[in-house]
């Protein structure tokens, strides 16, 4: 499998895979939707920090990529499930594990940097957040106790993709903490947390046998689908929620219709797909698609905010 991927492969394209692009959407909508509160709420921000902290998030998850990539070939995972999922550089002999782990280092030292400047404007907190975010970056896949093995990698990501990026974010544009952004990143992290209900449904039974104790395996396949829904479902909710606050007092009619319509969809295309996704490449398709689910969420979000 190894020659055969590389046949088709260059350097460059086996060393993109390893930082897996289409995961990236994850850390960019967080701080996409901050920029997006702090211009509706009209307060006076410092935008020449907006393409700092896009860098910083981007750096941070391509580095936790790269970090997996290498600890979940040095565990053994990979091979315990037969990987399911895309192909991983690293355990299929296509880069060195201690390559891997460098490049690891050197995104999370290039978010470092972009951290002091950040550190500078915002001060104790953004720091805090930063050394926070470093140790759960090796620490989500490596340590005694990974928590991508653990039942709480959906809470993780709901705080740290969601919450944190968004409301660390805003504080940084404008220096003002607020309910909206802490509200709005918790929605846009649900879509984020559903991701790894999907990535652990499908690797469930390898994982289980590499000793993993995943929320999934923990509460069962059937229920990781209904759980799957009801964050998407959740997620969808919350835009009216987030529109409420942005305009105190007032139900916007734009609010609803966008939201029913962006239920529907959810409920056509990614739920329905995720019940009937019976074979890993479908697991994997749903995967793309619940990324996907949470830019075209911000879309909605930006339709709304022009229609209120």
């Amino acid at each position: 499998m190894a020659g055969q991927f590389g046949k088709k492969a260059s350097r460059s394209s086996i060393w993109l895979t390893a930082m897996r692009p289409k995961t990236l959407l994850l850390s960019l909508s967080p701080v996409l939707l901050a920029g997006l509160i702090v211009f509706g709420m009209d307060f006076s921000a410092d935008w020449l920090v907006f393409p700092i902290i896009i860098l910083s998030s981007v750096s941070i998850q391509i580095a936790t990529n790269l970090w997996n990539d290498a600890a979940d070939a040095s565990s053994g995972l990979d091979q315990a499930s037969e990987r399911l999922g895309p192909p991983r550089a690293t355990s299929l002999g296509l880069l060195k594990a201690w390559h891997v782990r460098l490049a690891a280092f050197l995104f999370l030292l290039l978010a470092a940097l972009c951290g002091l400047y950040l550190v500078y404007v915002g001060g104790w907190p953004i720091l805090l957040i930063g050394i926070v975010g470093i140790i759960c970056a090796f620490g989500y896949s490596s340590g005694p106790y990974p928590i991508s093995g653990s039942p709480y990698g959906e809470v993780f990501v709901i705080i740290f993709f969601g919450i944190m990026a968004v409301m660390g974010s805003a504080y940084l544009l404008t220096g003002t903490w607020s309910e909206v952004s802490f509200w709005a990143g918790f929605y846009i992290g649900l879509p984020a947390a559903a991701v790894l209900v999907v990535n652990n449904y499908r690797d469930r039974v390898g994982d289980q046998k590499g000793g993993r104790r995943t929320l999934v395996i923990q509460i069962g396949p059937k229920a990781a689908k209904r759980l799957y829904a009801i964050l998407m479902l959740f997620s969808c909710v919350g835009l009216v929620h987030v529109n409420s606050l942005l305009h105190p007092g007032t139900l916007s009619m734009a609010s609803l219709i966008v939201t029913a319509i962006v239920m529907v969809f959810a409920l056509a295309m990614p739920i329905r797909r995720f019940f009937l996704a019976d074979t890993a490449p479908l697991q994997n398709r749903c995967l793309l698609g619940t990324s996907v689910f949470q830019l075209q969420w911000l879309v909605a979000f930006v339709i709304i905010m022009l229609l209120s």
